[in-house]
């Protein structure tokens, strides 16, 4: 997979390169609700380092490519979580599109381009300040901290998409 990626990506030896653990099609850009896993046997997530730009290559079985297909054809941008890395990470937000399918003996790979959507400031700080005022505290805390800002996170995630779809940035 990563020899195809370096014999079709130009720049690929100067890009970081991870693992791509698991990855769910949440939007489109039609404002449609997926919440589609997809069925990833093996993949990679690769920074172009170029204002957030991500290049995605999924292995995924032969089954499960139709429902790529659909979305490769159409060319329709989605809402996407990419868990990088480890399982035991917070999903990334990104708006991707998928550009290309290779098919394989019994597997396809697809290739999509995306923008990784993060919030300009770290919102760590508004969460806390949000949990204290609401009179949280103690052993809650920590849980509560943590719920919290995954929910910011996928608000800000899905405002950004909307965004994006509706003027082409986000903020």
């Amino acid at each position: 997979m990563l020899r195809w990626i370096k014999e079709n990506v130009e720049g690929i030896d100067t890009m970081k390169t991870f693992r791509l653990v698991q990855v769910r099609l949440v939007q489109d850009e039609y404002g449609n609700e997926l919440n589609l896993p997809v069925e990833l046997l093996d993949g990679l997530i690769i920074s172009k380092e170029h204002d957030n730009e991500w290049l995605l290559e999924m292995l995924v079985p032969t089954e499960f490519a139709v429902t790529l297909h659909h979305y490769l054809n159409k060319r329709i941008l989605l809402l996407a979580e990419a868990v990088i890395t480890s399982p035991a990470n917070r999903p990334a937000a990104l708006a991707l599109t998928f550009t290309s399918e290779r098919s394989l003996s019994d597997h396809h790979t697809f290739v999509a381009e995306g923008l990784m959507l993060m919030p300009k400031q770290d919102p760590t700080k508004q969460v806390l300040d949000s949990l204290i005022s609401e009179g949280v505290a103690n052993a809650e805390l920590k849980p509560s901290f943590f719920e919290k800002q995954v929910e910011q996170q996928q608000s800000f995630s899905r405002s950004a998409f909307t965004q994006l779809v509706k003027t082409g940035s986000f903020e």
